[in-house]
């Protein structure tokens, strides 16, 4: 029961991240750019600009509407769904060096999203608590924690690893956000709609794996292994 209520907050939290991400994109895009074709048009071809970029901005930059407002919201949000990620993903515990890198990829995230909420209201760039430090681990620390997640998962958690993977700003820069001029139009949407079916993976797997959550839960609590911690994910 524990386990599903963590799965399913969880999951509402990686909705709201996504939809808030989604909308933020939004503003961006929204009325330059539409999302098939249309990318040589004089307004979206500007638009797509590094000079718009709100994950994270760097100098020189131009807000557009309340699209770095809504985006480190997202993050924040984003923050606090990663607080019970490992539990909702692998059903126990993280090991110590899991919990150490969720802890430095939780506060990494919410300084980038806190820092860049700041942008969108000074309307000037605002540099996170550790600069280029901070944006490194928030960089690279989610994706390599969620791998590991991910070889450690099965069925629905599975799917809501690999999503979150997919839409981490290190593989949508070498992927999806790469378009013909700097950066491809709506990709922070589809990061968006990503973690929002990750969300919805973990729901899913609180409606349809019941019975497995509970042999699950059994056996970590049965288990005198599992409980010293032995075969926790490290």
């Amino acid at each position: 029961m524990v386990l599903r209520v963590l799965r399913v907050v969880t999951g509402v939290l990686l909705g709201v991240s996504g939809a808030l991400m989604y909308a933020a994109s939004g503003q961006r895009w929204g009325g330059a750019c539409p999302w098939v074709g249309g990318v040589d048009d004089t307004l979206c071809a500007l638009r797509q600009d590094h000079l718009y970029d709100f994950l994270a901005p760097t100098l020189p930059w131009e807000p557009v509407g309340a699209a770095a407002q809504l985006a480190g919201w997202s993050l924040l949000v984003l923050a606090l769904a990663s607080v019970p990620l490992p539990w909702a993903l692998l059903g126990r515990r993280p090991g110590i060096a899991s919990a150490v890198a969720l802890l430095c990829a939780v506060l990494a995230t919410g300084a980038v999203g806190i820092a860049i909420v700041r942008s969108g209201l000074t309307g000037s760039v605002v540099e996170p608590v550790g600069a280029d430090v901070t944006l490194f681990v928030w960089a690279l620390v989610p994706p390599v924690l969620l791998v590991r997640f991910a070889v450690a998962s099965r069925g629905w958690p599975l799917g809501a690893a690999v999503t979150l993977i997919l839409a981490t700003p290190l593989v949508a820069s070498f992927s999806y956000a790469i378009g013909p001029f700097d950066a491809q139009p709506w990709w922070e949407a589809v990061s968006g709609l990503l973690t929002a079916t990750a969300g919805s993976c973990l729901l899913g797997a609180a409606a349809f794996s019941g019975r497995s959550v509970t042999r699950e839960r059994g056996v970590v609590h049965a288990s005198p292994a599992l409980a010293g911690g032995e075969h926790d994910l490290g």
